[in-house]
């Protein structure tokens, strides 16, 4: 299977302001107060089977996996600057059990100059691999165009994913972004549920704040996967 981005469209399904922390009131810019608009695509899900195809042997013990997309698009308002977005998904069993866990995540940690057209394959062990995976080998590659650096990504083995996403000079942390976990469902657990969150620190003049998704929409931002 190939993964492309003009094959898979974002589906965007939330659309709004990021708001400052409840003990924040105001975050007053000279664009006029408000904090960048942004909005958080529906995840897409690929199970285990479809994903490695023939090559793909499922583990003993009845754990089973899947690859994830998540998607989100920042818009800053006028004269602010974006310097960091956090992307965190937290995953737990739907209907209750074990947790299921991020088995692996990209993009991996990255820098200006690491940006661009990538081309990932994932392997028979579930993990991200790039050009040292034959094709052979690899029945699934994923074509990401990264064009933020991200200089952190952790949770693998945890039941959550973070990924922190910088500006550069050359590249304003603006329009979407893309992030792909494989998750590991734990025997007895029929699908996982994905709950997104978002944060940016954000610039204006001589002013900075951080913006999040409202808690008030955060029923709205989780989905499950796996079914």
């Amino acid at each position: 299977m190939h993964i492309d981005d003009s094959h898979f469209p974002i589906e965007y399904v939330w659309d709004g302001e990021l708001e400052p922390p409840p003990d924040v009131k105001t975050f007053a810019t000279r664009g006029g107060g408000e904090l960048p608009r942004v909005s958080i695509g529906r995840p897409v899900w690929w199970s285990d089977q479809k994903v490695l195809g023939e090559k793909w042997t499922a583990p003993a013990g009845g754990r089973r996996y899947g690859l994830a997309r998540f998607a989100f698009s920042l818009r800053p308002q006028e004269k602010q600057t974006v310097r960091k977005a956090e992307l965190i998904v937290r995953l737990s069993a739907k209907g209750g059990g074990l947790n299921p866990i991020a088995f692996d995540l990209f993009p991996k940690p990255t820098t200006e100059e690491q940006t661009g057209e990538f081309n990932v394959k994932v392997g028979p062990d579930f993990k991200f691999a790039g050009a040292e995976l034959s094709v052979a080998s690899a029945e699934t590659t994923v074509n990401l165009r990264q064009a933020a650096p991200v200089i952190t990504v952790d949770g693998i083995g945890e039941s959550f994913a973070r990924w922190v996403f910088a500006a550069h000079s050359a590249r304003p942390l603006v329009g979407s972004q893309l992030a792909y976990a494989t998750i590991e469902l734990p025997p007895g657990v029929a699908a996982a549920r994905a709950s997104v969150q978002l944060s940016a620190d954000v610039a204006s003049g001589f002013r900075s704040a951080l913006g999040f998704l409202p808690e008030r929409d955060s029923a709205r931002l989780s989905w499950v996967l796996g079914e």
